[in-house]
């Protein structure tokens, strides 16, 4: 209202991004910024809004978890794995000796060259254990601001692992 003022900005408080502690966050890359990594979410600037909300519960459709992995643990531990479920019907193909169980445990999706050459899983690409059921379970909730391994992009929903892919994939009946 002074005649003498050309603009004015409010002058509102500001606080510091909600930057988590753990050791290994400056290097997920896919958490940072999109304006310097395109293929980013810019989970600092969504957790300057807020961090997830407790109750919530997201699924993670994979190889199934490792319920030792330090950033995850299960719930009845202070960790973030519910119980979940396997639904790989094909023995060969689930590496865990049975079919269908309450157990999502990832047993690794190693394939041999010999298992690739002859039988069920014939023709299957070769290679060592991806654990990436782990690893996106991680992505979607680790333990965040405990200063140690990775961040997840929500700080306080729960991780449903449902394994349904094994050393070959899944299926869709699974």
């Amino acid at each position: 209202a002074d005649p003498d003022v050309e603009f004015a900005e409010p002058d509102h408080r500001r606080f510091p991004h909600a930057i988590p502690n753990d050791a290994l966050f400056p290097g997920q890359w896919y958490l940072q910024k999109a304006a310097t990594t395109p293929s980013a979410v810019d989970a600092i600037g969504a957790w300057d809004l807020a961090t997830g909300s407790k109750g919530v519960v997201v699924a993670d459709l994979d190889t199934g978890v490792r319920y030792d992995h330090p950033d995850l643990q299960p719930a009845t531990a202070g960790g973030r794995l519910l119980p979940g479920f396997d639904f790989i019907s094909d023995r060969d193909n689930a590496n865990d000796g049975d079919g269908w169980d309450a157990d999502p445990s990832d047993p690794g999706d190693w394939l041999t060259a010999s298992e690739s050459a002859l039988g069920p899983l014939s023709g299957c690409p070769v290679g060592d254990s991806s654990w990436h059921g782990t690893r996106v379970a991680g992505i979607i909730g680790a333990l965040t601001n405990n200063a140690q391994g990775v961040s997840g992009l929500t700080w306080n929903a729960w991780v449903l692992p449902a394994r349904a892919l094994g050393k070959c994939g899944g299926f869709d009946s699974d």
